[in-house]
């Protein structure tokens, strides 16, 4: 009976997982016994939507360890694991795992096209846009054939990421509102709203601050009361970068801090670098150059060793500029040309970006 139980509590925390419910689903799991490998898989399932990836990863090799039912199973873990470590910028983790997915899905055929993508979005972390993005458009290619608009919705939010990066904004802008079609399409609100916050991010550095506000704004709304700590505190960073370049500076720092209260409860270490490189760059423009350069400082300390070349670059150049400032040039000098040649290393055109 124990047994039973235990399967039916299961059965459920996976209908509130498919419902997006993630409190609901680890309220129906918080029950004594039955604590086998698919126990924990569901567990790491709900700590992943909630986006509190370090307790996700830990939940699904406790899965791994106990033991899954088939190959099917542990490649959708190993699948979830690297998709984990990529949210938190682990570069050799994430693609550790993925690979190891895509390997063991020749076991698991049906789950062969999604490993693929996540392996896809690892080499795309590593830096390998080239690869990457070969992966992606015939994975695209594919699902669009399929009519899976699921599917095709993140794999062309994946792709306007990448031409971001590569300094193609029309594509990117484009391969964005192209997958808010898509989810729409699918009744996802969660992809629309990841949508909507790549639509924003490359908008901004575009210099389109209206539509990048707008953008941001509506993928606020989409998540505001959500489980989702991750987005919502995504859409504050990124609503607040806006708020910041068209020079609202009180009302950005006031995003920042709750972009910062929200990214530190889940222990996200590198997009909390993005919000104390953002919360120096108001602090410049108030002429608070001290607090600035701590913070700069501070961000710089939070991109190390997460796989961020391009958090790292920002906030170099962002202490060069305040050393220049200050009158230190050849100080200033040595940090400006080591950020612009790891920029080049990494594929990056960060240094040419304008309105950041």
């Amino acid at each position: 009976m124990p047994r039973k139980n235990a399967a039916t509590k299961q059965e459920k925390a996976f209908r509130l997982l498919e419902e997006g419910r993630p409190d609901a689903a680890l309220a129906a799991l918080n029950t004594p016994g039955g604590r086998d490998g698919s126990w924990y898989y569901l567990h790491g399932e709900a700590w992943r939507l909630k986006g509190v990836f370090e307790r996700a990863i830990a939940s699904y090799g406790t899965a791994v360890t106990k033991g899954l039912p088939d190959a099917g199973a542990l490649c959708r873990a190993l699948i979830r694991t690297a998709a984990c470590h990529r949210a938190l910028g682990h570069e050799k983790q994430a693609f550790a795992f993925a690979r190891a997915a895509a390997a063991l899905s020749a076991r698991a055929p049906e789950l062969r096209a999604e490993a693929e993508l996540e392996l896809a979005m690892a080499l795309r972390l590593k830096g390998d846009f080239s690869r990457a993005g070969t992966m992606l458009e015939r994975l695209l290619r594919g699902y669009t054939r399929e009519g899976d608009d699921g599917a095709a919705a993140f794999i062309l939010w994946a792709l306007g990421g990448l031409y971001r990066l590569e300094g193609r904004y029309k594509d990117s802008i484009k391969a964005f509102r192209l997958s808010m079609a898509r989810a729409r399409k699918d009744k996802d609100r969660a992809a629309e709203g990841y949508a909507l916050f790549g639509l924003g991010g490359v908008l901004r550095v575009a210099g389109f601050m209206a539509t990048a506000r707008g953008a941001y704004v509506r993928a606020r709304a989409l998540f505001s009361g959500t489980s989702d700590v991750f987005a919502r505190a995504y859409a504050e960073c990124g609503l607040a970068n806006v708020l910041r370049q068209q020079g609202e500076l009180e009302a950005a720092l006031k995003g920042y801090r709750r972009a910062h209260a929200l990214y530190s409860s889940i222990g996200d270490r590198p997009d909390l670098g993005f919000v104390e490189w953002g919360l120096g760059e108001v602090y410049k423009r108030r002429g608070e150059f001290r607090r600035a350069m701590a913070a700069f400082r501070k961000a710089r300390k939070l991109f190390d060793g997460n796989s961020e070349p391009r958090g790292e670059v920002l906030s170099e150049l962002s202490m060069a500029n305040l050393h220049y400032l200050k009158g230190r040039t050849a100080e200033a000098d040595s940090l400006y040309f080591r950020a612009v040649a790891k920029a080049k290393k990494h594929g990056l055109h960060t240094y040419l970006e304008t309105f950041t």
